[in-house]
């Protein structure tokens, strides 16, 4: 009983002894969110983390299980909720890679000696698209030997919700949508044809003075004008443009309002030179109060922005007068907005 004893005892000190190095020899694949919530819609930094002990070949990183994260909420709504996390890669960072469905390849990847091991650290920028509670997984690593065991690990909950003004009971998506108010044309709708026209007399007239005005026989080198177009004036003929395809009334709701805060956002970028292409919301509304923006049309702005926004990537199904309501606050913020005959002559 006692030599029994004895060997048991010398196996559990082996086992010890060898476990370090079995723990030292798996590959371990991590991921950290700084944030524990965010908005619908809004980018999440996430911190990549990797250790691939030096005697392990590297194939690839797989994302691909982004697809199917799992939405916590779902088991108590399954009405209202989601099952699956809509997610959208929209930075790969270092890596520069394009989508979730494609691993990213060893060629892209940039590995660091660290103890013995290569590590690999990199932040990639995500959003996701419905509300919920999720728990983002590491990435998937693999590698030519079958025998090494991928160690994985989820980020703490990360909670989805909705703007928080749309929570509000007195919110305009809740309010009753009254008809649309029709503008008569007036000289404005026709102003970026009337440049054009003036555009091109002016190209003749300079022509035909430096045909008329030569000594010599000489090639006619002809002179291009540029004629900027003014940015609301640009706006306002997309819009229009945009409501004659009659998208949503076909049920292409979603490429209706891409297209509408797409004309929105281009014409902030233009008339208050910052990209607001790549904003979230309030950092365009935090950007427009440093330019001197009347804040009055603050409400009407982010209402434009996030409840297309939610339309668009929320799968929410509007009443069909609340797409013509948009497009008619879309005109009227451009037109209230638009560069004055001052600020022209200051510039």
């Amino acid at each position: 009983m006692v030599k029994g004893n004895f060997h048991f005892g010398i196996y559990c000190v082996l086992c010890l002894m060898l476990l370090p190095n079995v723990i030292s020899g798996q590959v371990s694949s991590s991921i950290t969110i700084s944030v524990d919530s965010a908005g619908l819609g809004d980018p999440i930094t996430l911190d990549v983390k990797i250790r691939v002990p030096s005697g392990v070949k590297l194939k690839n990183l797989d994302f691909s299980a982004y697809k199917k994260i799992m939405n916590k909420a779902y088991q108590r709504d399954t009405i209202n909720m989601d099952e699956f996390a809509d997610v959208e890669v929209l930075d790969f960072g270092d890596w520069k890679h394009d989508a979730l469905e494609n691993p990213v390849p060893i060629e892209k990847i940039k590995l660091v000696e660290s103890s013995g091991d290569r590590i690999i650290e990199n932040k990639i920028k995500i959003a996701v698209y419905n509300q919920g509670t999720f728990s983002i997984p590491a990435p998937i690593v693999n590698t030519d030997s079958n025998d090494i065991i991928d160690v994985q690990g989820e980020s703490k909950s990360l909670v989805i919700s909705l703007p928080e003004n749309l929570m509000k009971k007195d919110t305009l998506i809740f309010n009753p949508i009254k008809n649309i108010l029709k503008e008569d044309a007036n000289i404005s709708d026709y102003m970026v044809y009337i440049y054009i026209l003036a555009g091109i007399s002016l190209m003749a007239l300079v022509g035909y003075y430096f045909y008329k005005s030569k000594n010599k026989k000489q090639q006619l080198v002809p002179v291009m004008v540029e004629i900027k177009i003014p940015c609301h004036e640009k706006a306002l003929t997309a819009l229009r443009l945009l409501d004659q395809k009659q998208l949503w009334q076909q049920g292409l709701i979603k490429e209706y309002q891409s297209g509408l805060t797409e004309i929105v956002r281009e014409y902030l970028k233009e008339r208050y030179n910052f990209n607001a292409m790549e904003m979230t919301t309030d950092e365009i509304i935090s950007e427009l109060n440093k330019t001197g923006f009347d804040n009055r049309y603050n409400h009407d702005l982010t209402n434009i922005l996030q409840i297309a926004d939610l339309v668009k990537f929320a799968k929410a199904e509007p009443e069909e007068n609340i797409h013509s309501s948009f497009m008619s606050k879309a005109v009227d913020f451009i037109k209230n907005t638009k560069e004055t005959i001052s600020e022209v002559n200051e510039v």
